[in-house]
Protein backbone atom coordinates (compact mmCIF):
# COMPACT_ATOMS: atom_id res chain seq x y z
CA UNK A 1 0.00 0.00 0.00
CA UNK A 2 1.40 3.44 -1.22
CA UNK A 3 2.57 6.23 1.76
CA UNK A 4 -0.47 8.18 0.71
CA UNK A 5 -2.96 5.76 1.09
CA UNK A 6 -1.77 5.28 5.15
CA UNK A 7 -2.47 8.89 5.39
CA UNK A 8 -5.38 9.16 4.04
CA UNK A 9 -6.87 6.20 6.14
CA UNK A 10 -4.89 7.84 9.06
CA UNK A 11 -6.96 10.74 8.47
CA UNK A 12 -10.00 8.91 8.41
CA UNK A 13 -9.77 7.46 11.69
CA UNK A 14 -8.95 10.34 13.45
CA UNK A 15 -11.76 12.34 12.00
CA UNK A 16 -13.85 9.61 13.17
CA UNK A 17 -12.47 9.09 16.52
CA UNK A 18 -13.00 13.32 16.53
CA UNK A 19 -16.63 12.67 15.64
CA UNK A 20 -17.23 10.29 18.10
CA UNK A 21 -15.81 12.33 21.01
CA UNK A 22 -18.21 15.25 19.92
CA UNK A 23 -20.79 13.46 19.57
CA UNK A 24 -20.54 12.48 23.32
CA UNK A 25 -19.92 15.84 24.35
CA UNK A 26 -22.96 16.96 22.37
CA UNK A 27 -25.04 14.45 24.51
CA UNK A 28 -23.47 15.51 28.06
CA UNK A 29 -24.47 19.06 26.96
CA UNK A 30 -27.99 18.35 25.81
CA UNK A 31 -30.57 19.66 28.28
CA UNK A 32 -31.93 17.12 30.69
CA UNK A 33 -35.84 17.59 31.67
CA UNK A 34 -36.85 16.07 34.98
CA UNK A 35 -39.75 18.10 35.14
CA UNK A 36 -41.30 16.57 31.44
CA UNK A 37 -44.84 15.53 32.24
CA UNK A 38 -44.94 17.62 35.22
CA UNK A 39 -47.53 20.60 35.89
CA UNK A 40 -46.77 20.78 39.53
CA UNK A 41 -43.97 21.93 41.23
CA UNK A 42 -42.52 22.42 44.98
CA UNK A 43 -38.69 23.80 44.71
CA UNK A 44 -36.96 23.79 47.60
CA UNK A 45 -33.36 25.77 47.57
CA UNK A 46 -31.12 26.49 50.25
CA UNK A 47 -28.62 29.00 50.39
CA UNK A 48 -25.18 26.87 50.30
CA UNK A 49 -24.98 22.87 50.12
CA UNK A 50 -24.18 22.84 54.06
CA UNK A 51 -27.23 25.47 55.28
CA UNK A 52 -29.82 23.17 56.87
CA UNK A 53 -32.17 26.17 56.59
CA UNK A 54 -34.10 26.53 52.78
CA UNK A 55 -37.53 28.36 51.57
CA UNK A 56 -40.08 25.99 49.84
CA UNK A 57 -41.86 27.49 46.91
CA UNK A 58 -44.56 25.72 44.83
CA UNK A 59 -45.81 26.57 41.38
CA UNK A 60 -48.33 25.13 38.77
CA UNK A 61 -47.23 25.15 35.36
CA UNK A 62 -49.89 27.20 32.83
CA UNK A 63 -49.37 28.19 28.82
CA UNK A 64 -47.37 31.21 29.98
CA UNK A 65 -45.03 29.20 32.48
CA UNK A 66 -44.55 28.60 36.04
CA UNK A 67 -47.67 29.83 37.90
CA UNK A 68 -46.64 30.80 41.46
CA UNK A 69 -48.74 29.09 44.10
CA UNK A 70 -47.30 30.11 47.97
CA UNK A 71 -43.57 30.01 49.82
CA UNK A 72 -42.66 29.56 53.25
CA UNK A 73 -39.46 28.85 55.30
CA UNK A 74 -38.36 25.28 55.58
CA UNK A 75 -35.72 23.15 57.26
CA UNK A 76 -33.95 20.69 55.50
CA UNK A 77 -31.05 17.81 56.75
CA UNK A 78 -29.03 18.59 59.85
CA UNK A 79 -25.74 18.62 56.90
CA UNK A 80 -27.60 20.07 54.42
CA UNK A 81 -27.55 18.23 50.92
CA UNK A 82 -26.60 15.35 48.62
CA UNK A 83 -27.52 14.09 44.91
CA UNK A 84 -29.67 11.54 45.45
CA UNK A 85 -31.35 9.53 42.88
CA UNK A 86 -34.69 10.41 41.19
CA UNK A 87 -35.48 11.87 37.62
CA UNK A 88 -32.49 13.72 37.16
CA UNK A 89 -29.59 12.38 35.28
CA UNK A 90 -26.31 11.40 36.82
CA UNK A 91 -24.29 14.19 34.79
CA UNK A 92 -26.42 16.59 36.55
CA UNK A 93 -24.25 16.67 39.66
CA UNK A 94 -20.90 17.87 39.68
CA UNK A 95 -18.39 15.60 41.15
CA UNK A 96 -17.33 17.53 43.94
CA UNK A 97 -21.02 17.57 45.37
CA UNK A 98 -21.59 14.97 47.81
CA UNK A 99 -23.91 11.68 47.05
CA UNK A 100 -26.49 11.29 49.50
CA UNK A 101 -26.33 8.00 51.96
CA UNK A 102 -28.24 6.33 54.62
CA UNK A 103 -27.89 8.42 58.02
CA UNK A 104 -25.74 10.57 56.63
CA UNK A 105 -27.96 13.60 58.00
CA UNK A 106 -28.63 15.59 54.26
CA UNK A 107 -31.51 15.78 52.43
CA UNK A 108 -31.47 14.38 48.60
CA UNK A 109 -30.76 17.19 46.16
CA UNK A 110 -32.16 16.74 42.79
CA UNK A 111 -35.20 16.42 40.98
CA UNK A 112 -38.35 13.65 43.05
CA UNK A 113 -41.94 12.72 42.20
CA UNK A 114 -43.75 12.97 45.23
CA UNK A 115 -45.57 9.79 45.63
CA UNK A 116 -48.36 9.60 48.41
CA UNK A 117 -49.19 11.36 51.58
CA UNK A 118 -49.83 10.06 55.02
CA UNK A 119 -51.09 11.30 58.13
CA UNK A 120 -52.75 10.79 61.52
CA UNK A 121 -56.42 12.17 59.93
CA UNK A 122 -59.22 10.10 58.56
CA UNK A 123 -59.29 10.93 55.01
CA UNK A 124 -62.55 12.86 55.69
CA UNK A 125 -60.55 15.23 58.00
CA UNK A 126 -57.36 15.97 55.59
CA UNK A 127 -58.43 18.76 52.80
CA UNK A 128 -56.52 17.31 49.84
CA UNK A 129 -56.46 15.72 46.26
CA UNK A 130 -53.54 13.38 46.10
CA UNK A 131 -53.11 9.85 47.29
CA UNK A 132 -53.43 9.77 51.10
CA UNK A 133 -53.72 7.10 53.81
CA UNK A 134 -54.41 7.22 57.65
CA UNK A 135 -51.64 5.56 59.21
CA UNK A 136 -51.89 3.59 62.55
CA UNK A 137 -49.55 2.11 64.93
CA UNK A 138 -48.39 -0.75 62.65
CA UNK A 139 -47.16 1.18 60.03
CA UNK A 140 -43.15 1.79 59.62
CA UNK A 141 -40.96 2.94 56.77
CA UNK A 142 -38.51 0.53 56.74
CA UNK A 143 -34.34 2.11 56.90
CA UNK A 144 -32.89 -1.33 56.70
CA UNK A 145 -30.11 -1.48 53.68
CA UNK A 146 -30.40 -5.25 54.11
CA UNK A 147 -34.12 -5.50 54.14
CA UNK A 148 -36.06 -6.41 50.54
CA UNK A 149 -38.30 -3.76 52.41
CA UNK A 150 -35.80 -0.94 52.36
CA UNK A 151 -37.20 2.26 51.48
CA UNK A 152 -40.73 1.57 51.70
CA UNK A 153 -44.03 2.66 53.64
CA UNK A 154 -46.47 -0.06 54.84
CA UNK A 155 -48.39 -1.76 57.45
CA UNK A 156 -46.17 -4.08 58.99
CA UNK A 157 -49.39 -6.67 59.49
CA UNK A 158 -49.54 -6.55 56.17
CA UNK A 159 -46.58 -7.86 55.48
CA UNK A 160 -46.66 -10.57 57.82
CA UNK A 161 -43.88 -9.45 60.13
CA UNK A 162 -43.53 -9.78 63.80
CA UNK A 163 -43.71 -6.90 65.52
CA UNK A 164 -41.00 -8.01 68.34
CA UNK A 165 -38.00 -8.80 65.42
CA UNK A 166 -38.86 -5.94 62.40
CA UNK A 167 -35.88 -4.61 61.01
CA UNK A 168 -34.79 -0.94 61.41
CA UNK A 169 -37.35 1.28 61.07
CA UNK A 170 -39.05 4.59 61.86
CA UNK A 171 -42.88 4.69 62.91
CA UNK A 172 -45.44 6.49 60.75
CA UNK A 173 -47.57 7.23 64.00
CA UNK A 174 -44.98 9.30 66.32
CA UNK A 175 -45.34 10.35 69.88
CA UNK A 176 -43.30 14.02 68.67
CA UNK A 177 -46.38 14.46 65.77
CA UNK A 178 -43.56 15.63 62.72
CA UNK A 179 -45.47 13.32 60.80
CA UNK A 180 -48.77 14.02 61.83
CA UNK A 181 -48.79 14.97 57.88
CA UNK A 182 -46.50 13.18 55.79
CA UNK A 183 -45.56 13.59 51.75
CA UNK A 184 -43.40 10.30 50.26
CA UNK A 185 -40.59 12.30 48.11
CA UNK A 186 -39.82 9.49 45.53
CA UNK A 187 -35.70 9.81 46.74
CA UNK A 188 -33.92 6.20 45.50
CA UNK A 189 -37.66 4.25 44.51
CA UNK A 190 -36.71 2.76 41.22
CA UNK A 191 -33.93 0.39 41.50
CA UNK A 192 -33.59 0.80 44.95
CA UNK A 193 -29.68 1.07 45.99
CA UNK A 194 -28.98 -0.54 49.75
CA UNK A 195 -27.56 2.25 51.59
CA UNK A 196 -28.44 5.35 49.05
CA UNK A 197 -30.33 6.81 51.42
CA UNK A 198 -34.21 6.14 52.73
CA UNK A 199 -37.68 7.11 53.84
CA UNK A 200 -37.34 10.97 53.14
CA UNK A 201 -40.52 13.67 53.45
CA UNK A 202 -42.09 16.73 53.92
CA UNK A 203 -43.37 16.48 57.30
CA UNK A 204 -44.14 18.81 59.99
CA UNK A 205 -40.77 20.49 61.83
CA UNK A 206 -40.25 21.06 65.29
CA UNK A 207 -39.58 24.75 64.90
CA UNK A 208 -38.05 27.62 62.25
CA UNK A 209 -34.36 26.96 63.56
CA UNK A 210 -34.14 22.83 64.11
CA UNK A 211 -33.15 20.50 61.32
CA UNK A 212 -34.36 17.23 60.06
CA UNK A 213 -31.78 13.46 59.75
CA UNK A 214 -32.94 14.39 55.63
CA UNK A 215 -36.13 15.38 54.84
CA UNK A 216 -37.79 18.61 54.57
CA UNK A 217 -39.91 19.70 56.69
CA UNK A 218 -42.32 22.99 57.66
CA UNK A 219 -44.90 24.90 60.09
CA UNK A 220 -48.24 22.92 60.15
CA UNK A 221 -49.88 25.65 58.83
CA UNK A 222 -48.16 25.95 55.20
CA UNK A 223 -48.16 21.57 55.29
CA UNK A 224 -52.01 22.20 55.36
CA UNK A 225 -51.31 24.71 52.66
CA UNK A 226 -49.16 22.29 50.42
CA UNK A 227 -51.65 19.40 51.05
CA UNK A 228 -54.39 21.22 49.67
CA UNK A 229 -52.51 22.85 46.53
CA UNK A 230 -50.99 18.69 45.60
CA UNK A 231 -53.38 17.37 42.70
CA UNK A 232 -52.60 13.83 41.45
CA UNK A 233 -53.04 14.75 38.12
CA UNK A 234 -50.32 17.34 37.51
CA UNK A 235 -47.64 14.66 38.73
CA UNK A 236 -45.83 16.95 41.44
CA UNK A 237 -42.35 16.86 41.42
CA UNK A 238 -40.07 18.32 44.28
CA UNK A 239 -36.94 19.99 43.58
CA UNK A 240 -33.97 20.38 46.16
CA UNK A 241 -31.18 22.33 45.25
CA UNK A 242 -28.22 24.59 46.96
CA UNK A 243 -28.32 27.69 45.60
CA UNK A 244 -25.27 27.32 43.36
CA UNK A 245 -27.27 24.48 41.51
CA UNK A 246 -29.82 26.28 41.24
CA UNK A 247 -28.01 28.78 39.28
CA UNK A 248 -26.65 26.81 37.35
CA UNK A 249 -29.73 24.54 36.40
CA UNK A 250 -32.25 26.97 36.14
CA UNK A 251 -32.32 27.21 32.59
CA UNK A 252 -31.57 23.08 31.75
CA UNK A 253 -34.25 22.16 33.74
CA UNK A 254 -36.66 24.97 33.19
CA UNK A 255 -37.03 25.82 36.47
CA UNK A 256 -39.00 29.60 37.65
CA UNK A 257 -37.28 32.34 38.32
CA UNK A 258 -36.90 32.92 42.46
CA UNK A 259 -34.90 35.60 44.98
CA UNK A 260 -32.65 33.89 46.99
Amino acid sequence: MKKKHYILIALFLGAAVIAVFMMSAVEELTPSDPLAGSDQLVLVVSRTAKSSSATLQMFDRTDDGWEFSFSCKAVIGRNGVGWGRGLHRDSDSIGRDPVKEEGDGRTPEGAFPLLHAYGYQPPSMVRIDFPYRQVTEDWICCDDAGSRHYNKVFDANDKGLDPDDLPSHEDMLRTDDLYKYAVFVGHNVWDTEPGAGSCIFIHLWRGPNSSTAGCTAISEEHMLTLLSELDSEKNPVMVALSRRNYLRLKEIWGLPDITI
